[in-house]
């Protein structure tokens, strides 16, 4: 239940915020009578209206207008926003209801890099409603990926990856800027569909893995045979990335930078 509030409170919705902050700005009005909103405190009569502790709820007010706005319209939206892990294909980096921090300012100064774990706007293909994922971002701009045996290769050199729950069950292949899985059974498969056409299906196997594209990013899940990401769906456009993930802060004994 606590996590619940976490969550609902660090994701509030901008209506939510602007009616929270105009409620306290009319009680901020309605505690300073209008005669003396101009004058010092020195300059009133101390009465009800106008006692030390009047005055100091006043500033209490004020201030929490001040903080909720700044909190909530101007650092959540650019510096940093919470997001609650919904599934395991993050295992076992992230967990189901787990919440974190998202860092969405790192991002405005520079590209991501592999390895990287980022909050994005998901694609059409892998969920129509394009709400936000969260995964590992395995390749950039330039690089070549490939997946064979169970290990990743990028730029011909395998990755030690400690952080996946085990090694992919697939080989993968990137030609032209679409993303090839070839799975257990030997099946050809782009978007989660099996490639019937036995010529295509024959230049794929043969053809030898290729640059990712300018403006895109290859996103895995460290639960790689658990997870709906690039292997399902192909690369992803570098502006659909909401920022990078940068703190666990729930639940407390989990709390931890997150790599």
């Amino acid at each position: 239940m606590t996590g619940e509030w976490v969550e609902w409170i660090a994701n509030l919705n901008v209506r939510y915020v602007l009616l929270i902050s105009a409620v306290l700005t009319l009680l901020r009005l309605g505690l300073t009578p209008w005669n003396t909103r101009t004058a010092r405190l020195s300059d009133v009569r101390l009465s009800p209206l106008h006692s030390p502790r009047l005055y100091a709820l006043n500033e209490l007010v004020e201030s929490a207008v001040l903080a909720f706005i700044l909190v909530f319209l101007v650092i959540r939206p650019f510096i940093v926003q919470a997001f609650y892990i919904p599934s395991g294909s993050m295992r076992p980096t992230l967990l189901e209801g787990d919440r974190i921090l998202v860092d969405k300012f790192t991002l405005r100064l520079r590209e991501p890099i592999a390895g990287d774990i980022l909050v994005f706007k998901a694609p059409p293909e892998a969920d129509p409603r394009e709400i936000e994922f969260i995964k590992r971002c395995v390749g950039v701009p330039g690089d070549v990926i490939e997946i064979r045996d169970g290990v990743l290769y990028r730029n011909g050199t395998p990755i030690r990856e400690p952080y996946i729950a085990s090694p992919p069950e697939y080989n993968l292949k990137i030609i032209g800027g679409h993303v090839y899985e070839i799975n257990l059974y030997g099946q050809v498969m782009e978007n989660n569909q099996i490639i019937l056409d036995p010529h295509r299906e024959a230049y794929i196997r043969e053809s030898p893995s290729e640059k990712i594209p300018p403006g895109k990013l290859l996103m895995l899940g460290d639960n790689r045979n658990d997870s709906n990401d690039g292997h399902k769906w192909g690369l992803l456009d570098r502006n659909r990335v909401v920022g990078k993930a940068w703190i666990l802060f729930w639940p407390p004994q989990r709390i931890r930078i997150v790599r």
